[in-house]
């Protein structure tokens, strides 16, 4: 863990989840506005140099993926906040799919923004899943669908994908997060 002036574990975890939620937006912002797009790998990669705001190109800042990447980083300050990795947990289906495309199909191996969320999914089941909890996949499953298609029909991000394909994504999705919850049931509070 990062050593902080403030002693983590003396504040609440309303108190930790806000600051790593601000470190998040921080970190999420930057990208948006000051980290060039190009370090998008995966667009990238499929498209070429482009830039923020040319047609057809993500709004960064509401894309998933951005904030499970920004979520992972500021998770490195506080390991055990349940909320944050019950969010961060269900990033395994989407970013599974898409990393398992990138190394397979299009041989992409650098993909951090992907592969970092991915990698902290995996270890969270691994090694801290007493923190992980049932109960809050409503919740995620809800957040994670009423996010995805307010992007996708407000064309903030996503829209590139034809609808029917957009979709199909979801209900896999949908499909992965319901059966990833049953790794976590029969726990108490």
């Amino acid at each position: 863990m990062l050593k902080f002036p403030i002693k983590l574990n003396n504040l609440s975890l309303e108190s930790i989840t806000l600051i790593q939620v601000a470190i998040a937006t921080i970190i999420s912002l930057l990208f948006q506005f000051l980290i060039p797009y190009w370090w998008q790998p995966l667009d990238t990669f499929q498209h070429g140099v482009r830039q923020h705001g040319d047609e057809g190109v993500n709004i960064v800042i509401f894309t998933i993926s951005q904030w499970y990447f920004s979520l992972s980083i500021a998770w490195l300050i506080y390991h055990d906040n349940p909320y944050l990795n019950n969010f961060l947990v269900y990033s395994l289906a989407p970013l599974g799919i898409i990393v398992s495309y990138e190394f397979f199909f299009i041989f992409l191996f650098y993909d951090y923004i992907h592969l970092i969320p991915l990698l902290l999914s995996i270890y969270l089941i691994w090694k801290k899943k007493e923190t992980l909890r049932q109960k809050f996949a409503p919740f995620i499953i809800l957040l994670n669908t009423i996010w995805l298609f307010s992007v996708y029909f407000l064309k903030l991000a996503y829209y590139g994908e034809d609808l029917s394909v957009f979709i199909r994504n979801y209900l896999v999705y949908l499909f992965l997060w319901i059966g990833l919850s049953f790794l976590f049931r029969n726990k108490k509070t």
